[in-house]
Order: C-alpha cells, then structure tokens, then sequence
C-alpha cells in the first residue's frame, strides 16, 4: 500500500492541493518543524523524533499553533499582494506551497507517530495535532484570496507561457483543487463543505484507529493442538502477550502474521474456519463508522457539485469517470475469468482427494490448498516447505542495497540511531527500527533517509505502508539568498513482517510473499527519495493516485528475478545459497493462481465504487453489498463475516481502489519492454532511463507524458493480460 500519499486523503483538499512537504522558502527559514536541511549525527543531542524537532509529546501542539501563526503570516502577505505586482507569478506559487508545507511538515509526522508510536501520550498528542490542523485546512481550502492569488496566473496565456513546465502544472492543479473545495460556492456553503470534510476526516480517524486494536480470543481443545503442529508453542508465546502458559488453551490475535500462517500451513480445516471467522469479524465497529463514512463523503459530494464522492474523487485522476473505472474492472474481470473458473476447479479436486469429501471449497481453503497445490506443481515450492528459512529482513535488505547500486548507482548505509530518534520502544527494551541513508555514488550527494520499522507490536499500524514525514524538493535558505538547495526527504517503511524469535536467534525469517511485501514497499520510498521537484505539492508519490502504485509494482518484479533471488536466497543457519531449481520452480509458480488474486481485487474495487457511488445503484448494509458483489461475480463469501470492516483502503484509497490493478497494467508493460522481463534488471542504461523519465519527476509531470517518454509508445494492457494464460 503506499500509504500515505501524504495527507492528502485524510485533510479536506487543500491537501491534494497542497498536499506534501516542504517548499520552504520566502521567509528565511526552512520549516518550523525542521530546522536543518541536514541530518543530524546519531550523536546530535539535537535530534528528536524521526530526526525532528520532536523531543516530547507536547512539541506536536506547539509546532501545530506555529505552523498556523506562519501560515496566517502568508496568507496575509497573499492577500495584500492582490492587485498589485508584490509579489511575482512565481513568488505567489512559492508562497502557497510553503503555507502547504508549513502544515504538512507537522501533519505528515503526526500521522506518522499517532500510527505507529509505542507510546500513548506520544499517540494522543499527535493525535491532537493531526485534528487541529485537519480543521486548519479546512479553512484555508475556504480561503478566497488564495484562490484569488491564481486566477491572474492561470487565466493569463502571456504569463503560462513565461513559467516553467511544472509551474504551470502547479498552478492548474492548485486552482482546480481549489474549485473542487466549494471556493466557487457561497460563504454558507462554503461553511457546510467546511463542516462535512470536518466529519469525514473524523470518521476517518476512527476507522483507521479502530484498526491498530488487535482482537484477542481463546481456542481451547484439540484446536489448541492444531495450532502447535503448525507454530511452536515458543514463537505463539514470543509473539503473542497474553498468557499462554496453559496446555488446554491457547490465546492468539488478529495479527495477520500469526492468522495468515495457520490459514496457510494448518491441516485442520476446523483451526482454519475459526482463525478464518475471528480475523474477518474482528472490527464490527466500523461497519457503523463506515455507514456515517458513505453518508458524510456522498453529502461532501453533492454540496461540490457532484453526483457521488466516486464522481468527486475520480475527476483529477487518470481515470476521470466512474464509468470508466468499472468499464475497466469488468474488462480485467473477464479477462481472467476462464482462468479462475480453472483455477477453483483444480483446487476442488485437490480438496476432494485430500480429505476424501465432496465437501465444496471454502474461503478458508484457499490459501491452504493453493500452496499445496503449487508445492505438488513446482516441487516442494512452497514458503513452508523447501523454501523455509531462506529469506530473512538481512538477506532481503542486503539484496536491495545491492539493487538500488547496480541499477542506479547509489550507495545505500545503515547509519546508528540515537534514542531520541526512535518510537518502537516506550521507556524500556531495545529499537529493532533500522535507518539508511542514501547517496548518489557519482556525485556523493545525499538522497535522504529510510526508517525501517518492521515488526508487529500492540497499538502499531497493521498493515504495511509507505509514510513521507518530509519530501523533497528545493528550499531557500533565505529570501534574499535567491540560491535553493535540495531538501532532503525522511520516509518510514512500515510492515508487520514475521519477527524474530528463539529458535532462530535474532534471525527474522520471512516468507517469499513477506519478501514481496518489503519490496513493493520500498519501491515507494525510491519514488519519494529520487523524485526532483521544485514544489513539495508535487514530490515524490504526490502524484496521481491511479499511476502512483506503479513504481511499487515495478519493484516487485525483482522477487522473481532469478538475480535477485540468489543475492537474497541464503539459509539462516547454514549460509548456504537457495539451489538454482528451487529459484527456478519459484518462478515458474508466479503466475499460477493469479487469477484467484485479480478476481477477489476486482470486487474489492467494485465495492469500493459502489458505496462511494450513486446511493439509488444499491440497498440494503454494506456487507450485503459484499455478499451480492460476491456471488454475482462467482466468489466466495462466508457468512457472518464483514472483512470490509477492516479494509483500511476505503479510508486511504476510497473510490481509488482500482488503482491498484490499473498501476499492475503500467507496471507489466515497462517491465516486459523496458527491462525486457528481467533480462536488463540490473542494467544501469536501463535504471537511468527509468529514474529520469518516471521517478525524479514526482507529480509534476502528466503521467500519460511519463508513460510515453519511458516506453516510446502508448501503454499496453495485452501484456498483462498475456501473463494470466501462462497460469498452470
């Protein structure tokens, strides 16, 4: 997930707007939560929170009201400047992206710690600070003399000609985001939009914080026995906090390593159904929270003019229509439909023969008997069995390193981390974070940072994402100085992989799907650290959210790159590499079962543009919308359940889920002709190409123009489509 294409889904659309960090400039300083363009020393006493100025809970509120006072100072310098020649075209657009920057320099950090900070205190006062300045953007997206401060560039053909390519695209984009805010509407309405996006980014709040909460429950009888033969009682007891010293029962969570393992490995069909029913019923709350959602979004929508939230949030993406987004769901739906309705079919034999029942498939079943399945085609090739402890968090990481030198020449360091930098431990025990600078070897210039926060722990964020605390782009470093420096981007990686335990030493053992996971991750933070703007509004992975999955899934071709794969394949104990066959069968199984994945993806984003669509074009609660979504489309779903109550995409990616799959299209083809389905992944020609043409321009570039430049022609979706036939 890319989590966090900054804030801009979560703040009213000043946001989207003005949506990522750090334009810094005009006044002679950078930013008022970061006060150095440079790194500190792990050493530096200086250094706070994600090296911030973040040294208590309280800080967020005070950088909170001083980004405020800043931005009011702006304002009112914008203000004045109408009408008169103050302040130039490109000073006013400077001057807008800063008071964009001033907030987000505070927001994103917020968002960051309030969802991943061992701390409570630390979680509410970000927390505080995150809905204080929600409602900030509120109303600076009902400010008329920053709208006001545009109109003169964009309706002025002599003054966008003398701008710069990217100037023009910021100053478009401003202005329609500002349309798209109710600008254009009345002081009364403007009021109401003001008060609806209040709610929503409430609800908002809610869901996702309801998620961090994991459900705890109790097996106990032959289920506990079921639950050992598949993970040993040690790491249950390692990973698991409450008390499981008792042998008739057994406590364990919703944590999706631990339930996605049993679902997986387990034998016993009665451990995967209950595993399967506690973690898809695990957050009823929300399903309230996400009824007020629909309803708040769909009010929001129509007081802007539009026909549904869908309508709204679609309008300034490549798709543009919720027309076209199904149109394009049910064409990939189709495509891969004679291939699924294989695909269950195969898996019903196996079943049938496996446990001697004509008992049909169950949800449950799937990921069991698919890894069965693959393991009988591709020779034990699955992640429990000959696959097992090849692939760790080292190795992986190591492999990356080695990835990001080859392709792009950059040297990549893990740096020590003082303890004022750190948020996983709260006043006892040891940081397993991990930070990395980056360089460009060729010029020995800095990149940025990545923090690696990989493990599951209580009140931690439950999914894997991609968090920008500050983007780049140039700053000055004073007004009268007119000379602009790059400043550096800080990102945090976060996953909830498989974490270490007794048996392996401090040895992190991942399965090749975690591997997959960290991989897609990182492709996001090389878009936020390679990207070069001028605008923080249109940094890194500020760009359009139906194209920006497409480097993350670029990335993820690596993982079945057989290159890859024997830098990052050595055992745990031994050292020894992955045999060449095993490399060779684990490729061979990427593409079988597929179509079982792009169904149920297809669903997730039918349903995610039915309940933020029309509300005449379905009845009844969301989950049975699920349900019907389900069976109309010939997939399975299992009563009493509602896993939509913990989809945490329709927070971050609502009406947006399609983006996912329409990033796979771009993503396949630049794979298959750019880096010629593996045979250059390693090229540096290649990695040049691929880092000027796409990466380093963030958002300030049309993404069709993008997708030209790097192909030499328009996309192609057949090679996508052409994989699925190669499906065993």
């Amino acid at each position: 997930m890319l989590s966090r294409l900054g804030f801009a889904r979560y703040v009213s659309k000043f946001i989207k707007t003005f949506p990522v960090q750090c334009r810094k400039g005009c006044n002679g300083y950078l930013s008022s939560i970061s006060t150095n363009n440079r790194f500190y020393s792990s050493k530096d006493s200086k250094v706070g929170l994600f090296s911030l100025d973040l040294h208590q809970p309280k800080d967020f509120l005070d950088h909170a009201k001083r980004a405020m006072q800043e931005c009011n100072t702006l304002r009112e310098t914008i203000r004045n400047s109408l009408g008169t020649n103050v302040l130039s075209p490109r000073e006013t657009l400077l001057h807008l992206d800063e008071i964009s920057n001033k907030v987000c320099s505070v927001i994103d950090a917020s968002e960051l710690c309030r969802s991943v900070h061992a701390s409570a205190e630390w979680r509410n006062a970000a927390s505080s600070a995150f809905q204080i300045l929600s409602e900030y953007i509120a109303e600076l997206n009902a400010d008329t003399a920053l709208y006001q401060s545009l109109v003169p560039i964009t309706s002025n053909p002599e003054i966008m000609q003398n701008l710069t390519e990217e100037e023009r695209r910021m100053a478009i984009l401003l202005q329609k985001e500002f349309e798209r805010d109710a600008i254009h509407l009345s002081d009364q309405e403007r009021e109401r939009v003001q008060q609806l996006n209040s709610f929503v980014v409430q609800l908002e709040t809610m869901f996702t914080e309801n998620l961090v909460r994991h459900k705890s429950f109790e097996l106990e009888g032959p289920l506990v026995d079921d639950v050992y033969k598949t993970i040993p009682k040690s790491v249950i007891c390692q990973n698991i906090q409450q008390n499981n010293s008792r042998d008739d029962s057994v406590t364990l969570t919703t944590e999706p390593h631990i339930a996605n393992s049993l679902l997986k490995y387990s034998q016993s069909a009665n451990l995967r159904r209950e595993i399967f029913m506690e973690a898809n019923t695990a957050c009823p709350q929300n399903l309230d929270v996400l009824d007020a959602l629909i309803k708040q979004r769909h009010e929001l929508a129509q007081a802007m003019g539009y026909p549904s939230y869908a309508h709204y949030f679609l309008s300034d993406k490549m798709a543009m229509h919720p027309d076209n987004v199904m149109k394009f769901l049910h064409n990939v739906k189709n495509a891969s439909q004679q291939q699924y309705n294989h695909d269950m079919q195969t898996l019903s034999m196996v079943k049938s023969q496996i446990e001697g029942t004509t008992e049909e498939l169950k949800p449950w079943d799937l990921s069991h008997y698919t890894g069965i399945v693959k393991s009988h085609l591709f020779e034990g090739q699955d992640d429990a069995g000959s696959l097992a402890g090849y692939f760790t968090v080292d190795q992986t990481l190591e492999g990356l390193k080695d990835l990001v030198q080859r392709l792009f020449g950059i040297r990549m360091t893990e740096v020590d981390m003082n303890a004022n930098e750190t948020w996983d431990v709260d006043g006892s025990g040891v940081s397993t974070l991990r930070k990395y600078e980056f360089v460009e070897e060729k010029s020995d210039k800095p990149l940025g940072c990545v923090y690696f926060d990989l493990h599951p722990r209580p009140n931690k964020y439950t999914h894997a994402a991609h968090f920008t605390v500050r983007c780049g782009c140039e700053v000055f470093e004073s007004r009268s100085s007119g000379e602009a420096v790059h400043q550096l981007p800080i990102v945090a990686l976060v996953c909830n992989l498989s974490p270490p335990y007794a048996g392996t030493g401090s040895a992190s053992i991942l399965s090749h799907a975690e591997v997959e996971t960290l991989t897609h991750e990182f492709g996001h933070c090389l878009h936020s650290l390679l990207s070069r703007t001028s605008f923080q509004h249109l940094s890194g992975t500020r760009a359009a959210m139906d194209f920006v999955e497409t480097p993350s899934h670029l990335l993820e071709y690596y993982v079945w790159n057989k290159q890859f794969l024997q830098k990052i394949g050595s055992h745990y104990e031994s050292g020894k590499s992955i045999p060449e066959d095993k490399i060779d069968n684990l490729i061979k199984s990427k593409n079988s079962f597929q179509s079982l994945e792009i169904q149920s993806q297809c669903v997730y984003a039918m349903f995610d543009q039915t309940i933020f669509g029309q509300p005449e074009n379905w009845q009844g609660s969301t989950t049975d919308l699920f349900r019907k979504l389900h069976q109309e489309n010939g997939l399975m779903f299992a009563e009493g359940t509602h896993w939509h109550s913990k989809f945490s995409h329709l927070v971050s990616y609502g009406a947006g889920y399609y983006s996912y799959l329409y990033a796979s299209i771009f993503s396949a083809d630049i794979w298959a002709t750019c880096f010629q389905d593996g045979a250059t992944a390693f090229d540096k020609n290649t990695g040049e190409k691929y880092w000027k043409e796409i990466l380093v321009h963030g958002g300030s570039k049309d993404p069709n123009q993008m997708l030209r430049s790097m192909l030499g022609r328009e996309p192609d979706v057949s090679t996508f489509f052409s994989r699925l036939s190669r499906s065993v």
